[in-house]
């Protein structure tokens, strides 16, 4: 009898691991943006940031992202746990060091901390949706 939890192919084994990667990445920065960090957002950018969740820009992210951390970070497949998460990590580092050092030398108002911050929970989120799809897809073995 075969576990049909434990997808097949490459191509489908790749998108239940986006599928993991998305939704914790969702709950996670859904937690943090909408309630953990909310203040800390708000007071940092101030009058940069819109009253409401602008969709489209949201979902490209929440599309694309986690399909990076799955291709980038997790292909080829991590040896154990531990180097999913730290090349999840790592890219998570990369990625949000990229906008927020930017964001740092180009824009007026743009804090040190909020570089840091972001920074830093752009690093845990990456990682935290690396190792769930590993965990959860790629290291079952087909």
């Amino acid at each position: 009898m075969t576990d049909t939890r434990t997808p097949r192919t490459p191509f489908t084994r790749f998108f239940a691991a986006w599928g993991v990667a998305f939704v914790v990445m969702a709950v996670l920065d859904g937690l943090w943006l909408g309630w953990l960090a909310l203040d800390f957002y708000q007071r940092e950018l101030g009058p940069l940031m819109t009253n409401s969740v602008r969709i489209v820009p949201a979902a490209l992210y929440y599309l694309f992202y986690p399909a990076a951390i799955v291709f980038l970070a997790l292909t080829p497949r991590p040896t154990s746990l531990r180097a999913a998460a730290l090349r999840s990590a790592a890219l998570g580092l990369t990625a949000f060091g990229v906008y927020d050092l930017t964001n740092l030398s180009t824009l007026r108002g743009y804090s040190v901390a909020m570089t840091v911050v972001d920074m830093a929970w752009g690093t845990f989120a990456s990682a935290a949706g690396g190792s769930a799809a590993y965990r959860w897809v790629l290291a079952r073995r087909a």
